[in-house]
């Protein structure tokens, strides 16, 4: 499982695509565009494609462009929320920064085989989030854009504290202004720019060092159920451990890995959750210990974000705490783990070679 799947995200892109249509677009038969364009009736996924779901969605939105909506890759875009992006929108959430987010979605398109990629520049006063397309995607760079790149804000603006009311400072784009110009700086609140050299989302740096807020519990809790499912039995059930696990798991900016924090959550006095812990045959120190291993086992298998970036993710202060205690735990370091671990998904994938 990948922390981005881009399966996951075509499926939810067309699911977006079928309500739009319905809601706004009547006029539109799209069961008969379903049809034309290789998705089921439905709207679940695609029908006949061995490139999935996503070459589907820019089938549907390049015959939709060139006739009844010519802006709908924006309004796809936005439409977006971050429960469209499984795992890594878990892992966004849970974040301490901005940018720790940001950097992270980075790394997890840069491991995938989506058809963009993202690089982001960090100033002193702003933060550049630059976008380009894979080869094979050239054809749709604009539509990608479009819908790619307002997605991306909609994100960022669900997990900062000022939420919509938080604007870029610029946006740029590759390509020439459509006739539809005035929606992207409706839609996105400030300046946009077109036949620029790249195609980039600049924000104010105080932004992009924002820490993400803990309140967002019943989004983390609806994407933490699929991580759940990965993790295992220890996670589920009523017993006391399972839920300090859970609450580890579904709020660990709340919990901070912490005695006093986890027992916060839980609605307890810190020594009454030490006790009944004692009493099923645990310490507190050994679930978060459980838990936080069976994170980064995720991470490090499924990402390619960097080691100083899962330990902070994790709530290490230092990388080399986290370093140790991952030892300790699996008798060997992350960057080991994470090349057998790659290199046996490899042998997987190859089984001839």
């Amino acid at each position: 499982m990948q922390l981005f799947e881009v399966e996951h995200i075509g499926r939810r892109r067309l699911g977006l695509l079928r309500d739009i249509l319905l809601n706004r677009y009547p006029q539109v038969d799209a069961d008969q565009l379903a049809v034309d364009c290789g998705v089921k009736s439905d709207w679940s996924m695609a029908s006949r494609d061995e490139n999935g779901s996503m070459q589907a969605v820019l089938r549907v939105m390049h015959t939709l462009r060139r006739g009844a909506v010519p802006d709908i890759a924006l309004q796809l875009g936005d439409s977006a929320q971050i429960t469209d992006s499984g795992l890594l929108g878990y892992a966004v959430l849970t974040a301490p920064t901005v940018l720790q987010a940001a950097r992270m979605t980075s790394h997890a398109l840069s491991s995938s085989n989506y058809l963009l990629r993202n690089k982001i520049v960090v100033k002193e006063q702003y933060a550049s989030s630059v976008f380009s397309v894979t080869s094979r995607a050239r054809p749709h760079r604009e539509m990608l854009m479009e819908m790619s790149m307002l997605a991306v804000w909609r994100c960022i603006q669900s997990i900062v504290p000022s939420g919509r009311a938080s604007t870029p400072a610029e946006v740029h784009f590759s390509h020439p202004a459509p006739d539809y110009a005035a929606r992207y700086e409706e839609l996105f609140g400030c300046p946009v720019y077109f036949n620029r050299a790249h195609d980039v989302l600049i924000t104010p740096s105080t932004l992009i060092h924002q820490r993400i807020p803990s309140g967002n519990t019943a989004l983390i809790r609806s994407l933490s159920t699929e991580l759940r499912e990965l993790l295992g039995d220890g996670y589920r059930g009523s017993g006391i451990a399972a839920r300090v696990r859970r609450a580890l798991v579904e709020n660990p900016q709340s919990c901070a890995f912490s005695l006093t924090g986890t027992a916060a959550q839980l609605n307890m006095h810190p020594r009454s959750l030490r006790r009944y812990l004692a009493d099923q045959g645990h310490s507190f120190r050994e679930v978060c210990q459980e838990a936080r291993m069976a994170l980064a086992k995720q991470y490090l298998s499924n990402t390619q974000m960097p080691v100083k970036a899962i330990a902070l993710q994790l709530g290490y202060r230092h990388s080399n705490n986290f370093t140790r205690a991952f030892a300790e735990y699996f008798g060997e370091t992350p960057e080991a783990a994470r090349r057998r671990e790659f290199a046996d998904q490899d042998a997987s994938a190859n089984p001839a070679r």
